[in-house]
């Protein structure tokens, strides 16, 4: 059994991601922009969550329109940075945590969700630009085989760039049975 211990809402910006690298914390445009992260990397610091399930959207970067699913969820060990055609940013991965995702697949395809199942696959910027913002990582670890990162990732794509999109209410009964997967 999980227990959620709380929501974060967040953008995606790409921009946000490179403003991270480029060390903008301090840049008078950017910093009421990582001021407004604090007090969720403060809380995230506080409650050391051991997962993060991440629900975004990929930008035809992981997925293409030959294969883009209503709902698409990761099941893999570990999540590497998409490469979004400049390079992918030198971020390390992020280990999954695939029996937690597994279970999650099997509780929402038991209340009648069909899905799609990914694993090895790169993640763009609808996850990692605001990961990278929240919460602390770091290369020299990941680069010695040590985990880069305080969280583990489970990834939730939703697929709203082509129609049929999902509704409002279809998104908001996952909402519902995503919390009874993940407190069972």
């Amino acid at each position: 059994m999980a227990r959620i211990i709380g929501g974060i809402a967040a953008s995606h910006t790409p921009t946000i991601g490179f403003a991270v690298d480029r060390d903008k914390r301090d840049d008078p445009v950017w910093k009421p922009i990582f001021d407004g992260f604090e007090p969720v990397q403060r809380w995230i610091a506080e409650q050391r969550p051991d997962v993060l399930l991440m629900i975004y959207n990929d930008h035809v970067t992981s997925f293409f329109f030959d294969h883009y699913s209503a709902f698409a969820l990761g099941v893999g060990e570990r999540w590497a940075v998409a490469d979004e055609g400049g390079g992918a940013r030198d971020v390390p991965p992020i280990d999954g945590h695939a029996a937690l995702a597994a279970h999650i697949g099997q509780s929402l395809m038991a209340e009648e969700f069909d899905l799609s199942f990914f694993q090895d696959k790169a993640l763009d910027h609808g996850c990692f630009s605001p990961l990278s913002v929240m919460c602390p990582h770091d290369r020299a670890a990941a680069d010695a085989g040590q985990p880069a990162w305080p969280v583990k990732l489970v990834p939730l794509q939703v697929g709203v760039l082509q129609f049929p999109i999902p509704t409002a209410r279809r998104c908001y009964k996952l909402g519902q049975a995503l919390r009874r997967a993940i407190e069972s």
